[in-house]
């Protein structure tokens, strides 16, 4: 796992996934289609080593790894978009 292979538009696509539980319904909501969603999820599972989501009746749920790595990448995410957001 090599952080600077890593395009960081994919953590944007972990965060929806996770926080939405729908590959769908995060496409909406970053404006990617189903198909470019999913192929973002299979190129986050290569680099993490791990499914991070697992099919169930309510949706996706996240596998350990995910439910470890993603509230923290939330808590970043939100923090440069305030960062970014109070430049203006």
């Amino acid at each position: 796992m090599n952080f600077r292979q890593l395009d960081l538009n994919l953590l944007r696509v972990l965060c929806a996934v996770y926080r939405l539980g729908s590959v769908t319904e995060a496409g909406r909501q970053l404006a990617l289609s189903q198909s470019a969603t999913s192929n973002a999820l299979a190129r986050l599972r290569a680099f993490f080593g791990d499914d991070l989501f697992v099919r169930s009746a309510g949706g996706l749920n996240p596998t350990r790894k995910a439910s470890r790595i993603v509230p923290g990448l939330i808590a970043q995410m939100h923090s440069l978009e305030s960062t970014v957001m109070s430049t203006e």
